[in-house]
């Protein structure tokens, strides 16, 4: 019988015996499935702390995260299409694959961030700090991202 290892957050880990062809299957943590709630219902949780929470793959254009703490957090694949991210720390945070198109984006600190492969047109963002941010294959047309900074 082999055994599956599952690193679910706060470092704990999951042991779960597998049959041959079984999936496994688990349920986000109450806060991850909180916030995402909070997200696609209201399109908005300003000043909320988001740190580390796993928000990959959701639907959030035009979603309100102003001044957010999204530091370590996973978006990766997300859509943030003409989203406020105005004073949103995302410090080391997954954005590969992410929609940033036309998103407000001032003062927002990328610093360590993963935006590989993200399309980032036409973003606005001054005082953007960007110091060790990633951006192999990503999409910057008229985007001021790179030049915003690295203060």
């Amino acid at each position: 019988m082999r055994r599956a290892l599952l690193l679910v957050p706060w470092f704990a880990a999951v042991v779960l015996p597998l049959q041959a062809g079984e999936a496994v299957a688990f349920e986000l943590p109450r806060a991850d499935r909180e916030a995402r709630s909070q997200l696609e219902h209201q399109r908005a949780c300003r000043g909320c702390d988001l740190r580390g929470l796993d928000l990959s793959g959701m639907h959030l254009i035009g979603v309100d995260l102003r001044e957010a703490d999204l530091r370590g957090a996973r978006l990766r694949g997300s859509n943030l299409e003409g989203a406020d991210l105005s004073g949103a720390r995302l410090q080391d945070c997954d954005l590969r694959e992410v929609n940033l198109t036309n998103a407000e984006l001032t003062d927002v600190d990328l610093r360590d961030a993963d935006l590989s492969d993200a399309v980032v047109i036409n973003a606005y963002a001054p005082g953007v700090r960007t110091d060790g941010i990633r951006y192999a294959g990503a999409d910057l047309t008229g985007s001021d991202l790179i030049i915003g900074g690295g203060e």
